[in-house]
């Protein structure tokens, strides 16, 4: 990958039309950084070219996903880690679900009851699901890329997103899938 010149950005920049200021704000970066990664008198480090870009994209498509926080489901259901194995299965099979994180009083992620981890040979009914739950899960921050989740799917069910700490939404293989399909349909 070549990495784009400090005037490439500033091209870029100018044809979405936004001014320094806007783009500092789109980028969490400060203006003169900015300024400076233009004019090419600092050598930016990889993550503020990621940054930059990040921006400059979200701007060039605003209409497409790019981050889990823009497709992920947000109304997600959850369970105690004293609630039955049971309660979790009826759940899932009523909600049509495969994935109930396991979280704390105080909203702290615990674990995941997924449809694999009711499949094993001594899960019991009347248990509670902390006896069942999977302790190897992934959890992301809302502003992971696309790209990003696309890869730790390939390796886990669902990913648990967090802002701030606190579990907002999920991510599942096939929400990716479908915002892989969008992401197709806005390019024809």
């Amino acid at each position: 990958m070549e990495i784009p010149s400090g005037g490439y950005l500033r091209q870029w920049r100018k044809t979405l039309g936004l001014t320094q200021a806007q783009l500092a704000e789109e980028s969490g970066l400060t203006q003169s950084v900015i300024a400076k990664v233009e004019l090419g008198t600092v050598d930016p480090r990889a993550s503020t070219l990621r940054r930059l870009i990040a921006a400059l994209v979200r701007c060039e498509r605003p209409d497409q996903p790019h981050s889990v926080g823009d497709i992920m489901v947000e109304d997600v259901a959850v369970l105690a880690p004293d609630d039955a194995v049971q309660s979790a299965v009826e759940r899932m099979v009523r909600e049509g679900i495969s994935q109930l994180p396991v979280v704390s009083d105080s909203g702290a992620i615990l674990g995941l009851v997924s449809e694999a981890s009711l499949l094993g040979a001594d899960v019991q009914p009347d248990r509670p699901v902390q006896s069942v739950m999977q302790m190897n899960f992934a959890v992301v921050n809302l502003g992971v890329t696309i790209t990003e989740g696309r890869r730790l799917l390939v390796e886990h069910e669902v990913l648990l997103v967090t802002d701030a700490g606190i579990l907002c939404g999920l991510v599942s293989r096939i929400d990716m899938v479908r915002a892989l399909s969008k992401e197709d349909d806005s390019t024809h």
